[in-house]
């Protein structure tokens, strides 16, 4: 005799006996997506997600907010995606600094730069800063700044948007190469910064070309150098380290995005392909090079995994030789 509960089980839909995890992948998305951004507003890292995610929402058949959550150096908004559900419904904007830099930059960190994640897809490369001081010193060329801060020692401030930023690891790397002595002071913002330079309370800054180029168009500020090897195409008139003899000295940075550990790789592929055709639309490119970011051709999540990787492993010198550390 067929019991109850086998004649209940022929009438029970598929669907309800699914796990969750299978039914997460089957649905996905069905709700808003979160892209944690560990950059303030206004930032290059901001104005990036930004511009990427109204045609990756459309591809996705879903809205995807971008909610900024700066401080510590990129460490805030890392730990909080870390411990997210891995479902795919919050992911990181990171980049070199959350996931190079810091792991040599911090003595210890919340959470695991490989471990913690899913790669998604790598957005930007090649994003170098500019060594930019005010109009008002004495100095028109790389070589000639290297020479009064010399001569002046630690009287020579830098400045950089805050411990851990990318103007700090810059400047001290600069320092440690140059020879030079001068006294690191971080703000909250790089506007502050940039404002204190302009007034001339500070000497020097390393920082994005967005930050400050409409500030040397205007006579404000000057700017001396690129921090890479090769000029940009966003500042084709700034020297580049190799024009002004700093062999070596290779300061850039890139964006990319990351899921929490452990999220099913059939979502991982759907916000690949949802961000990948994105980089591909000519509107959202013209978006993201107008913050002076260029993006590569979208690479798959493993590529982009075997590429943090060694990024870790070029900057982990790059920190030591600089002698930042937190």
């Amino acid at each position: 005799m067929t019991s109850r509960r086998q004649v209940l089980g022929l009438f029970i839909s598929p669907t309800l006996v699914a796990s969750p995890l299978a039914l997460a992948q089957t649905e996905f998305p069905n709700r808003p997506v979160r892209v944690i951004c560990g950059f303030p507003a206004g930032g290059s890292g901001d104005a990036l997600a930004r511009a990427l995610v109204q045609e990756a929402s459309r591809v996705l058949g879903q809205s995807i907010v971008v909610e900024n959550r700066p401080g510590a150096a990129t460490n805030i908004a890392s730990e909080t995606v870390a411990k997210a559900a891995p479902d795919g419904y919050t992911i990181l904007m990171g980049g070199s600094f959350s996931h190079a830099v810091n792991p040599a930059l911090f003595s210890k960190l919340p959470y695991d730069p490989i471990k913690s994640f899913a790669p998604i897809v790598q957005l930007t490369d090649g994003g170098g800063q500019i060594i930019v001081v005010p109009a008002s010193l004495p100095v028109n060329t790389l070589q000639e700044f290297i020479a009064y801060a010399k001569r002046e020692g630690d009287k020579v401030s830098y400045a950089s948007s805050g411990l851990g930023s990318p103007g700090h690891i810059a400047g001290a790397f600069f320092n440690q190469r140059a020879g030079l002595s001068m006294t690191h002071v971080p703000y909250k913002g790089a506007s502050d910064a940039i404002r204190d330079l302009v007034g001339g309370q500070i000497q020097m800054t390393i920082t994005a070309p967005t930050a400050a180029m409409a500030l040397v168009k205007d006579g404000r500020l000057k700017a001396l150098a690129q921090t890479t090897p090769t000029r940009s195409r966003f500042v084709p008139n700034v020297p580049s380290m190799n024009d002004v003899g700093l062999r070596d000295f290779n300061i850039d940075g890139w964006y990319g995005l990351f899921a929490p550990a452990g999220t099913p790789a059939p979502v991982v592929a759907k916000l690949h392909a949802a961000f990948a055709s994105a980089m591909q639309d000519d509107a959202t490119r013209q978006r993201v090079e107008a913050a002076s970011l260029s993006m590569p051709a979208p690479q798959s999540p493993q590529e982009f995994a075997s590429f943090v990787q060694a990024e870790m492993a070029r900057w982990m010198p790059i920190v030591r030789a600089s002698g930042a550390s937190l």
